[in-house]
């Protein structure tokens, strides 16, 4: 990640998380300015990373769809603790020269989850609380109030963009998809909608599926 942002700038570069699950901060070790937002699993991860434990049954042949790098021990790899030079709060700003973007907390899939919003753009960045595919609220962490009651508050906040940019699959979506993904997660919470059952390392979790996401639940 570090040698792929120096292709695009030259500048000062700060990393901000939008969580701190691995997949966000495998690599802030590398970067000098780290934001993410404070809450007690994300110093809990700054200050003790993913050991190898965490890290070796995500990088098995099950769960890969391409070939690890030759050089990678995936049996030895971990990712490791790492400086956050700015602990972020609710209302702060991440100041980008002529742009600003607005911290808004919206726990759920994880505690320390946050969008970015930018008022003059119009435009919410939403890192993993919401993306078209599968949305993991069966995670260590993750909570289906806590994500009712997030999404009831960007949506609140709606009138101040137009467009959502997610972390995954689709760059770009149009913002009524916040509103389906709603409506999905209290038909999940009131019992009303049907699912389909699995079992994922040993624990029975439940999927919902609907025309541009899934939502994913403990049983």
């Amino acid at each position: 990640m570090k040698l792929l942002t120096e292709e695009f700038t030259r500048q000062p570069i700060v990393v901000v998380n939008t969580h701190s699950h691995y997949d966000r901060v495998a690599q802030n070790h590398l970067f000098k300015e780290v934001g993410l937002f404070d809450a007690p699993n994300a110093r809990e991860v700054a200050s003790k990373g993913y050991d190898r434990a965490d890290m070796s049954h995500l990088l098995s042949k099950e769960m890969l769809c391409k070939p690890l790098p030759q050089d990678l021990d995936s049996k030895n790899y971990y990712v490791p603790p790492f400086t956050v030079t700015r602990w972020l709060k609710d209302g702060d700003f991440v100041e980008l020269g002529d742009r600003r973007l607005e911290v808004i907390p919206t726990p759920g899939r994880s505690p320390d989850s946050i969008c970015l919003l930018d008022r003059e753009a119009k435009l919410l960045w939403t890192g993993d609380s919401f993306y078209t595919g599968a949305i993991f609220l069966h995670l260590p962490g993750s909570n289906l109030n806590t994500f009712v009651n997030s999404y009831q508050k960007l949506i609140a906040f709606s009138s101040l963009y137009e467009r959502l940019m997610p972390s995954h699959n689709e760059p770009c979506i149009d913002k009524t998809a916040l509103d389906e993904v709603l409506d999905a997660a209290l038909e999940i919470r009131a019992g009303t909608t049907r699912y389909t059952e699995e079992v994922e390392d040993a624990t029975e979790i439940r999927r919902y599926d609907y025309s541009r996401f899934s939502i994913i639940t403990k049983a």
